[in-house]
């Protein structure tokens, strides 16, 4: 089974909302590596398995393989922002396409956004969230400079929310606005749809292509300056490099 973090926060949760959970281990399993080999990876990416193996949970990337022809998944990296109940509480996880960018900028798309922030692109998160938007930053926190809705994501060095005071910080020069980046609709798993999905498949060379999760710097992430499939591109590189050590 998928080794998911399907904590529920500890929360009152109404029926007809969505109840994210950021409730992790405090010490991820690094699926088909030791401690030892995963810390000598690399110290900005760190690989959290494949496939039936990997942890999936709040503040992770999902990097997807060859073989998946999802018009959204194909060649995607997914960056993993909520794992909670919907309305049916029914467990559901949540995460937006970092490298799907539209051709609009945020303040086409939303003229109230506007000064520092208004030339970002906006990016296509997903098929799901009835045409909602939102914002990703790494402005948030005790140190940072933006009043967000809730804690960081997972370890991710990542926030949500907070438009009126990014933009505030962004004015002011407090914040770049590289740190942030906006999301239209986003992606939603069922456990078993994940399931299914993380199955993979054995490619031509023999070798085993699956989904992978990572967790990754910031500004892999946040990043604007991506065509379609670029950063799954490059993760794809690190992951093979990986497999290679």
């Amino acid at each position: 089974y998928l080794l998911l973090a399907l904590l529920c926060l500890l929360c009152n949760c109404v029926a007809t909302a969505f109840c994210p959970s950021y409730l992790m281990p405090s010490r991820p399993r690094l699926s088909s590596l030791s401690m030892a080999e995963g810390d000598h990876i690399s110290s900005k990416i760190r690989y959290l398995g494949s496939g039936d193996d990997a942890i999936v949970r709040p503040g992770v990337v999902l990097v997807a393989p060859k073989h998946e022809y999802d018009h959204f998944l194909m060649k995607s990296a997914v960056f993993v922002y909520a794992i909670g109940l919907d309305e049916n509480q029914d467990m559901v996880i949540r995460g937006v396409i970092i490298d799907h960018p539209t051709a609009f900028t945020i303040s086409e798309m939303s003229p109230n956004v506007m000064g520092s922030l208004s030339n970002n692109l906006m990016f296509r998160g997903g098929r799901n969230g009835s045409d909602s938007a939102m914002l990703l930053h790494s402005a948030g926190g005790a140190d940072g400079h933006v009043k967000t809705t809730g804690e960081m994501i997972g370890s991710s060095g990542i926030y949500e929310g907070g438009v009126v005071s990014a933009m505030e910080a962004a004015d002011a020069g407090l914040a770049s606005p590289d740190q942030f980046k906006f999301f239209f609709n986003y992606m939603q798993f069922r456990e078993n749809e994940l399931e299914d999905m993380f199955q993979g498949v054995v490619d031509d060379d023999g070798k085993p292509d699956e989904w992978v999760s990572l967790e990754v710097p910031p500004e892999f992430v946040l990043t604007s300056d991506l065509e379609r499939g670029e950063m799954w591109s490059k993760l794809r590189n690190t992951i093979r490099e990986i497999r290679q050590d």
